[in-house]
């Protein structure tokens, strides 16, 4: 591919200083460099402040995933974002965290700076884990799931309960049940509790387990009466 020399006047994307001098020489993996100048791209083009990326949309990118093939035939492009974005994620350039959006998990990415701690703040979500890409590891027990939708730690007196249900519905209507109960701004066991009993009576197939209103600013739903919980 011959190239022709950058257009005057294109759109720059400003590289941090620190990037180049000290994290790039310690790079040994061309998937951390390329997700990491990628995810710098994708932020800076952020109108919105605090900035932050979706990982789907950064792992969408046609150009990452070229680059990505193009340097590293070694593996699946698949394999090759996801150990270069943990490389980035466990260096620190780069920061991860989740939040519930439309009942289902969004990881997010942003810059380790100032304004990056700020918009993984306001994700109001514990740090993602590795493993975790858009949605809870299907293998994560009760505490965890407790932990990752309401960002504390499961109540030692509601352990045998919660993890009773667990059994009894299984982890997936779990994870998806705290994830409705979060995106509704509700951190309560009985509410979640509700909304798998009567997945349990009426079954799911019928639509969203919460008819959603708004009224004053709050999400109400046929559980409204748990919110005081």
């Amino acid at each position: 591919m011959s190239f022709d020399g950058f257009t005057s006047g294109a759109p720059v994307t400003p590289l941090p200083r620190t990037l180049l001098r000290d994290l790039v020489p310690a790079m040994s993996d061309p998937a951390e460099l390329i997700v990491t100048l990628y995810a710098v791209e994708a932020i800076a083009r952020q109108r919105r402040y605090p900035r932050r990326v979706s990982l789907s949309d950064l792992r969408e990118s046609r150009s990452l995933i070229e680059a990505l093939a193009s340097f590293c035939r070694d593996r699946e492009v698949e394999d090759a974002f996801r150990q270069g974005l943990d490389a980035a994620s466990e260096r620190g350039s780069l920061l991860r965290a989740r939040s519930v959006q439309d009942g289902g998990w969004v990881e997010w990415i942003a810059l380790n700076d100032a304004d990056g701690q700020r918009a993984m703040a306001s994700a109001s979500m514990p740090p993602a884990t590795r493993s975790a890409y858009g949605r809870e590891p299907v293998n994560s027990s009760a505490p965890e799931i407790w932990q990752s939708a309401f960002g504390t730690a499961m109540p030692p007196i509601l352990s045998e309960e919660v993890k009773a249900a667990e059994s009894r519905y299984g982890s997936d209507w779990m994870r998806d049940a705290f994830a409705e109960s979060a995106a509704n701004g509700v951190r309560n066991w009985r509410y979640v509790q509700a909304i798998l009993e009567r997945w349990e009576t009426e079954g799911r197939d019928g639509g969203d387990a919460t008819a959603r209103t708004t009224t004053g600013g709050l999400e109400s739903s046929r559980y409204r009466h748990l919110f005081r919980e």
